[in-house]
């Protein structure tokens, strides 16, 4: 009789197994069609998910080597989810490139690394799909070798997944020496018990935020981010929806070690903190969607690993989960993207104001003292992760309000808040079906700290959107759209420390006139 319980463990296994076998018959049998944007290997991966999922649900297995846990099981589920629609965008976005049977071999064993590193149990194994992640993703990167800014990205990118790879290398290594095993679970489960922890695994928490701030693509190393969106947009969308947010997964995944150290969570703090505001900010002053979706990433990682350092892990893979599939969506939808920007210049932004914001906030504020009134958890990281929602929907709302409309704009607004709510009881079923998160005190500094960085991303928010062109509001733009010069200083220390021979620029064709059979003038 079969055993219901293996369900979940042996589907599990099979997804990397199905990625990776895609990846040998795409690169043995490049000329078959299924290699040239064939997606069966993703819709049985996809299936495997959703089988696991729901053994998991019902017939709980037991494995050394495998994560079980219900974060793993989500974070399947979205990966490969992601990668079944990226397999299909593919097909089209690539059909007749002679490069796309090697495209579709580097995005398979990615996602077969990326699926190890949900799911495995075992540093090692996690360590060594950490690296394989970095490798693969370079070679999509790569894929358009003769551009010199994708060159130019990539190098950064090697160089920077380097330091990364050998923080988590030397943070391990503390680990195994510290509690003798390279299972994740006992780890944790020995930390949490600790009452003081040993200095060696104070270090490896340090290295481990080190490494995710590297990952998450912080400042002053974001410029790679940026400059990736050279490569392919499906690149583009799965690393700034499934790759790029592995900093804060491994932060979420390491929570109950991470929320003992408190130099770890000021290390996220003071580094992501500025690095989302400054991002967020600079976003507002880009002109090409790509762009401004590579600075959007880069903020979002910035405030989800904020939400780390607050001790808010629920919430952090909430915005885990929704930054993935908005991103996604953004990118591989530019092209409307670009239609629908387009439409919104050519509305004139109507300055907010007290008849719009009074309203705005007593909303903003009933919404967020019914949620808080029947909310379990509490503490001053609760209130932060009320108040960042209460003060983003005020802004919204006032702006809603003072655009017109009427009815329809005020059922707009109570739409708005009714997502909120939605928000607020999605954040309380992750914290209770997904996660257990450690008992953390945030300290009062770091409470400030954050809402320091909240009234300056406000303030900012104000000066680009309201007072554009004021002699502050000139200065100010001009200095978010340099970026304050940061990826041309870690540009030039990166090839410094290790020079690379960038392609030549490509020249652009000649542009000839001919006559068309209608007798008009065309182009090539």
């Amino acid at each position: 009789m079969f055993d219901f319980h293996l369900l979940e463990p042996v589907f599990l296994i099979l997804i990397p197994v199905f990625y990776l076998g895609g990846a040998i018959a795409t690169s043995v049998l490049p000329s078959h069609p299924g290699a040239s944007g064939g997606s069966w290997v993703f819709d049985l991966a996809f299936i495997s998910a959703v089988i696991s999922a729901i053994g998991g649900w019902w017939w709980q297995g037991t494995s050394t080597w495998l994560n079980l846990a219900p974060l793993a099981q989500v974070m399947v589920l979205l990966i490969t989810a992601l990668g079944m629609i990226l397999a299909r965008f593919s097909k089209r976005y690539l059909a007749g490139d002679p490069g796309q049977p090697r495209f579709m071999v580097w995005l398979q064993l990615t996602l077969t690394s990326v699926a190890l590193i949900a799911t495995t149990n075992h540093l090692l194994v996690f360590l060594g799909s950490w690296i394989a992640i970095s490798i693969s993703l370079h070679q999509l990167l790569m894929f358009f070798p003769q551009r010199p800014r994708a060159a130019l990205a990539a190098h950064k990118k090697f160089i920077f997944a380097r330091l990364a790879e050998l923080c988590l290398v030397v943070a391990f290594v503390l680990l195994y020496v510290s509690y003798d095993t390279f299972s994740i679970d006992q780890i944790l489960v020995m930390a949490a018990a600790a009452t003081e922890l040993p200095p060696a695994v104070t270090i490896s928490a340090l290295l481990m935020a080190v490494a995710a701030l590297f990952k998450c693509a912080q400042l002053p190393f974001h410029g790679w981010l940026i400059q990736v969106v050279e490569a392919p947009t499906p690149v583009s969308a799965l690393l700034h929806a499934g790759v790029v947010n592995l900093g804060g997964f491994l932060m979420i995944l390491m929570a109950p070690l991470i929320s003992q150290v408190a130099a770890a969570q000021w290390l996220l703090l003071l580094v992501a903190g500025p690095t989302a505001v400054f991002a967020s900010l600079v976003m507002m002053t880009r002109i090409s969607i790509k762009v401004r979706l590579a600075w959007s990433t880069c903020a979002q990682m910035g405030w989800m690993l904020v939400e780390c350092a607050l001790g808010l892990y629920e919430l952090a893979l909430l915005h885990l989960l929704a930054h993935s599939a908005y991103k996604a969506h953004a990118f591989l939808n530019a092209g409307n993207t670009v239609e629908i920007s387009l439409k919104k210049r050519l509305v004139a932004i109507s300055n907010p104001g007290l008849k719009e914001v009074v309203p705005a906030a007593l909303l903003a504020l009933a919404l967020m003292v019914a949620s808080v009134s029947v909310a379990t958890a509490s503490g001053p990281a609760q209130v932060v992760a009320w108040i960042v929602p209460a003060l983003a929907l005020t802004i919204l709302l006032s702006e809603l309000f003072a655009a017109g409309g009427g009815v329809i704009f005020i059922l707009r607004g109570l739409v708005l808040g009714a997502v909120f709510w939605a928000l607020y009881w999605a954040q309380k079923a992750a914290s209770r079906f997904l996660l257990a998160p450690p008992d953390s005190t945030v300290s009062l500094a770091a409470i400030s700290f954050t809402g320091l960085l909240l009234i300056m991303l406000i303030i900012g928010y104000f000066l680009v959107r309201y007072r554009r062109n004021s002699p502050l509001g000139i200065r100010f733009h001009r200095f978010l759209f340099a970026a304050a010069y940061l990826d041309e200083w870690a540009t030039r220390l990166t090839l410094k420390i290790w020079p690379a021979q960038l392609p030549d620029v490509v020249q652009p064709r000649s542009v000839v006139p001919v006559s068309s059979s209608s007798g008009s003038k065309e182009s090539v």
